[in-house]
């Protein structure tokens, strides 16, 4: 959206293809989150943005190669974003194991939702997962490999996101991989090799995203002009990605 809008700001007919019924990408998780709507509203912005630059919007609309082609465009801006990373263990199948985007998404999800919930990833979207159960009343348990916690967090973010886990009391376990999702829980190893059971009745993973780079790579041919940015090159944050949408707009 943010390079639609640019473009369309410098003069150009822009067409924004979106795969889904809507626009936000990513963000649109955020409406699920109180203390993260904010960045929701932040899509719907831009989407409105859009609307006010002329840009064609068409969403329900999935593109390949042939599509653009037949579009006869002068250049094309690929940013297909990314994907949840499933983590391939034991017991990932079962009906009490889902995806972060999954939980926000899908409202049934979380009306379903246990008591004892394991989060498994520590990252900065694991932490504001376990953040935001615990404040509806669940209690959590949030498993992370590394020695640290939200280590993807920016500088000023991430004390105050540690402090409220602690005064939220998320149970965290850090040096733990996770091995198999089992009746009782989500079984862990340590460093020592040593199976630990972390008690939960649901599983969310939040270990990361996976950039759909195969898939963009599959239109790298299909205008005069291309260009990658976003997720699609290499999952990051919001500010490197508006940062690659302008100035690929201001590069066509």
């Amino acid at each position: 959206m943010k390079a639609a809008a640019t473009a369309a700001e410098r003069g150009h007919h822009v067409i924004l293809c979106e795969k889904d019924n809507e626009l936000g990408g990513i963000l649109r998780t955020e409406q699920a989150v109180p203390f993260k709507y904010e960045m929701f509203e932040l899509a719907k912005s831009y989407a409105r943005q859009c609307e006010q630059l002329g840009v064609e919007i068409r969403t329900n609309t999935a593109v390949d190669a042939a599509y653009i082609e037949a579009e006869k465009v002068d250049a094309l801006i690929i940013a297909i974003g990314s994907e949840p990373i499933r983590p391939n263990l034991p017991g990932i199948d079962s009906d009490s194991v889902y995806s972060i985007n999954q939980l926000y998404l899908e409202p049934a999800v979380a009306e379903q939702l246990g008591d004892n919930v394991v989060v498994l990833g520590g990252g900065q979207t694991g932490c504001e997962c376990a953040l935001h159960l615990v404040q509806n009343g669940k209690k959590v348990n949030l498993v992370e490999m590394r020695d640290e916690l939200a280590s993807d967090a920016n500088i000023r973010n991430r004390p105050i996101l540690l402090k409220e886990l602690e005064s939220h009391d998320v149970q965290t376990h850090l040096g733990l991989r996770g091995l198999a999702m089992g009746e009782e829980g989500l079984v862990c190893s340590d460093d020592s090799d040593s199976e630990i059971v972390i008690p939960g009745d649901v599983l969310i993973y939040a270990v990361g995203q996976r950039a759909l780079s195969k898939e963009a790579e599959e239109l790298l041919d299909a205008a005069p002009w291309v260009r990658r940015i976003g997720d699609c090159v290499r999952p990051a944050n919001i500010t490197t990605a508006m940062y690659e949408a302008f100035h690929a707009a201001m590069d066509i």
